[in-house]
Parts: structure tokens; sequence; C-alpha cells
């Protein structure tokens, strides 16, 4: 509960504080993300995701499996996750730290098993009782093939919150403020460039430029 405590005070002090230049430039990929696609793909989108957030969980539900049939699969694209908890905080570290827990080539199968089961959490008015929680970081945990025994281990330690804390004060300093957000090739995606739509066909023109000049 402290370590939870201290995330959620040094959130506020980041949003009572100036709002910070947005990044235009990143590194596409660093050491600990979580990846999906071929490390040789001449393109990598960068997304940064909550695992609460329901925007994230509609384009990762809904038009991501297009996308990665598209470019993904293809190896044209590789896909680097990155954590921006969103409110309720609690919850989204919770489930950052389950999809984390997953074997690395299980990520996406936990993460798509905690968007998919958003609805768990808003089955009442008010913040998600602890009961939906544990069902919802169960069934993510179980989706990617982990024990009871090691769910358990993996929220025992340390560690595991550490990391996904550092993690959103990387994204905060990257200048990220919402989430779903989006580079590409470290070069942040304006929202106006998909403020229509996320569909696959929104990245077309983002995308294939940098394919034809190669």
């Amino acid at each position: 509960m402290k370590r939870l405590g201290r995330f959620l005070l040094t959130l506020l002090v980041a949003i009572a504080a100036p709002a910070m230049a947005l990044a235009q430039t990143i590194e596409p990929v660093r050491p600990g993300d979580r990846t999906l696609g071929s490390a040789d793909a001449p393109v990598t989108l960068t997304v940064y995701l909550s695992t609460t957030c329901g925007h994230c969980a509609d384009w990762h539900t809904n038009d991501f499996p297009a996308f990665k049939a598209r470019w993904v699969d293809t190896g044209k694209v590789r896909v680097a996750f990155r954590d921006l908890p969103t409110p309720p905080q609690q919850v989204a570290i919770a489930g950052a730290v389950m999809a984390r827990c997953a074997p690395e080539e299980k990520y996406d199968v936990a993460l798509e098993a905690l968007f998919r089961g958003q609805s768990r959490l808003r089955t009442q008015p008010g913040p998600p009782q602890q009961e939906a929680v544990l069902g919802w970081l169960a069934a993510a945990g179980q989706a990617a093939g982990l024990t009871r025994e090691q769910m358990n281990a993996c929220f025992s330690s340390e560690a595991s919150f550490t990391e996904i804390e550092a993690r959103a004060g990387q994204s905060f300093a990257d200048g990220v403020e919402s989430t779903p957000s989006f580079f590409i090739n470290g070069e942040r995606v304006p929202d106006e460039a998909i403020a229509a739509s996320r569909a696959v066909a929104a990245f077309e023109p983002l995308i294939q430029p940098l394919l034809d000049g190669r």
C-alpha cells in the first residue's frame, strides 16, 4: 500500500506542476519494453497504454488485430508497449504488474485479457470492488498460463511494483499525458492524424512512406 501511495503522490505532484512540453521524439524501444514482432522490422510503433483505459481497450481489441495482421505478422512493424497508469491508478498499476508477470511471449495475451475483461470492473457505480479486481487479474494471469502460485509470487514482489512505478515515471518524463499515445520510429503521431479513427487504415499514410523510402 505504501508503494502505491508513493506513486500516487508522485502523480499528484506531476499533475500540479506546470505542464511539460510534449516530447516529439523518444527512443522507439528501451530495455525492459515488452515488444511484439521482429526485432529487424524497419518500423517501430511505440504505444503508451493503461490497463484501465477504455480507449486503449477499444484500440487493442477492435483495431489492433488488423494492424497486427497487416504490419506486424508480415515483419514490417515491431510494436513496443509502455505503461502509463490512468484512473483508478491502483487498479491500472495492478493490471500492468499482471501483464508483465506473464512470460514475455504471452504479454500481449495477458494485455488482451485485461482489456477484454474491463467490464468486470464496472458492474456497479464507484471504484471497482476488490473481488472484481482480483477476478479481473486472475483471468488475465490464467490466459497467459500462470498458476495461482506464480501470480501470488509476482504480486508479493516489491520489484514488480517498483518496475511499473519507474516505467510510469519515464512515460511522464517523455511528456506523454494521455493513453493511448503513439510514436512511429520515435516520432510522435499527431493527435489530428488519428483523431477520426485509430483503425489500420489511419496508420497507412504514416507507415507506408517509411517502408517505401528504405
